[in-house]
């Protein structure tokens, strides 16, 4: 009996550990900062695919990128969370990987649950989109 307890207790334990996924990121996650409408940056939008097997960072969505203003060697690339406000931008799913459409946009950025070394002045977040434009 002693041996079956000490069977059962460990893998009890193993079986209620918590889950170890990150809870605060994603799309779904507390706003990190907020783009107003006010403060409209511009950027680009393009439609990520998965070229290369060994990149599985976000593929198969909607990406804006922007420069900061305050800074020309930083940039900053936003995964799009609700795209279905992207409807005029659908035809990028299926255009060339240069394709990029200048945007003026506004958000709430978040954290992204993968994230990824990049050694410059780059930065990765998810946005949910408030507004945007074509220009």
């Amino acid at each position: 009996f002693i041996f079956l307890l000490l069977l059962v207790i460990p893998i009890l334990i193993i079986g209620c550990e918590k889950d170890k996924t990150p809870t605060d990121c994603g799309c779904n996650s507390k706003i990190v900062y907020t783009i107003t409408e006010t403060k409209e940056l511009t950027g680009t939008i393009s439609f990520k695919k998965q070229l290369d097997p060994n990149d599985t960072f976000y593929n198969d969505k909607f990406w804006i990128g922007y420069t900061d203003p305050n800074c020309s060697t930083c940039s900053h690339s936003l995964i799009v969370c609700n795209e279905n406000l992207l409807a005029e931008f659908n035809y990028l799913r299926t255009s060339s990987i240069d394709t990029s459409i200048k945007i003026k946009f506004a958000g709430h950025i978040r954290e992204t649950c993968e994230k990824i070394f990049h050694p410059s002045n780059s930065t990765y977040n998810m946005i949910t989109l408030t507004k945007i434009e074509k220009q």
